[in-house]
């Protein structure tokens, strides 16, 4: 299940810190980034970008995408 989520790091000019973008089969679900600190860590959820000409359901274990999260979550403040 996880090989159906990517996670691409970037810099984004809206932020001082690395950005992570989430993807799930290739639609983009979320953003994180780390600019508040690392007990301030913050998402944003992006419905209507990059999509797809075939339909992606948006359903998956949420144990799944909280351990996609997490390892994010720990990449961007390492």
């Amino acid at each position: 299940m996880k090989s159906d989520f990517s996670v691409d790091f970037f810099s984004d000019s809206r932020y001082e810190e690395l950005t992570a973008e989430i993807s799930y089969k290739g639609q983009i679900l979320c953003q994180i980034n780390v600019d508040k600190g690392p007990n301030l860590v913050e998402v944003e959820f992006f419905p209507d970008s990059r999509l797809l000409q075939e339909s992606v359901e948006m359903k998956f274990p949420l144990d799944v995408f909280i351990s996609v999260l997490n390892e994010t979550k720990l990449e961007l403040l390492s």
